[in-house]
């Protein structure tokens, strides 16, 4: 994967599907989020989590707020983004992790954590960002 320029937000939050108005939300909501002027692929990827986790729950997806501002840093301490594809995302409460799971993957919400299939949210990116 060729290396990303710094995307700004307002470009992201089109690239990730999210409106101005949900990004704001969320940069607002989690505080250590603060998004830079220019976001990192890892970024783009952790933002890709957080507007797929919040269209799933809805408003329940705050329950994961502190875990899906720790998947930022998950996210920016890999150095082999583009190797993701049969990984998932773990978030919870006040975690998060980045996994690889064998077999089938399955989204779904628990009580205590979510998991977040990384394959069809990096091949959108890479549709949108390096078409």
């Amino acid at each position: 994967m060729a290396p990303v320029p710094g995307i700004a937000p307002a470009a992201a939050s089109e690239i990730v599907g999210l409106t101005p108005a949900e990004l704001d939300r969320w940069d607002k909501a989690i505080a250590a989020l603060r998004l830079a002027p220019s976001l990192t692929f890892a970024d783009l990827l952790a933002l890709a989590v957080v507007a797929d986790a919040s269209h799933r729950l809805g408003e329940r997806a705050r329950d994961f707020e502190l875990g899906l501002c720790r998947l930022f840093v998950a996210m920016a301490d890999r150095a082999d983004l583009e190797r993701l594809d049969d990984h998932v995302a773990l978030v919870g409460r006040d975690f998060a992790r980045v996994a690889r799971l064998k077999g089938d993957h399955i989204s779904c919400a628990g009580d205590g954590f979510l998991v977040i299939p990384l394959g069809p949210i990096l091949a959108g990116l890479r549709d949108r960002v390096f078409a």
